[in-house]
């Protein structure tokens, strides 16, 4: 017995050691902060974002929009229009242009404005894991608390977002200070100590 003791601290000791030094990996210490364009990029259309569309001198086609699956809206006389990955003012002039090359309108002027944007994701080490509503100027400290904030597990010094940044998938680190996107998807991880 008294041959176990020192052995048994000296595995403890230099398991702390080791710990200490390299510390334990929560899953984002590999990441790289979020790329600041992406955070600073204009807000681009994607699926399940409800846009108010409001076309001069066309009634009919003045309303509410859901962007489908596939990016697209169904419009009344001039069936789908691709709005994914555009701006609101791209999309407007893609609008514009279909309507006048489909002889519709000669000058049609279009405006669009975001009623719901797709909502966020946030899951891990929050109290109430799940999806809200995105609000404009959300920080991840907001998302964070309306996910009812972080458990005494959570890693508070950084999350791992993923957006979609021109069609691809991109992770990085964030702080509560980031500012979110809709759609993100906010991963608080697990700290070990």
């Amino acid at each position: 017995m008294r041959g176990v003791f020192p052995s048994v601290f000296k595995a403890l000791t230099a398991t702390c050691m080791l710990m200490a030094t390299t510390g334990c990996a929560s899953g984002v210490d590999n990441l790289a902060p979020l790329p600041l364009q992406a955070a600073s990029a204009e807000y681009r259309i994607d699926t399940a974002d409800k846009l108010r569309i409001v076309v001069q001198e066309m009634k009919d086609l003045s309303s509410d929009y859901v962007v489908d699956e596939a990016g697209y809206v169904a419009f009344p006389l001039i069936k789908r229009v691709m709005l994914r990955d555009k701006t609101l003012r791209e999309a407007e002039g893609e609008i514009e242009r279909v309507l006048t090359s489909q002889n519709i309108l000669v000058d049609p002027k279009v405006s669009i404005q975001p009623l719901e944007l797709r909502p966020l994701a946030i899951l891990g080490e929050v109290n109430r894991p799940g999806e809200y509503a995105f609000r404009q100027g959300m920080t991840v400290f907001a998302a964070v608390s309306a996910a009812g904030g972080y458990t005494y597990r959570a890693n508070t010094q950084k999350v791992m977002i993923t957006r979609t940044v021109n069609g691809k998938s991109v992770s990085g680190t964030a702080t509560d200070d980031t500012v979110i996107l809709p759609g993100d998807r906010i991963k608080v991880l697990e700290r070990w100590f």
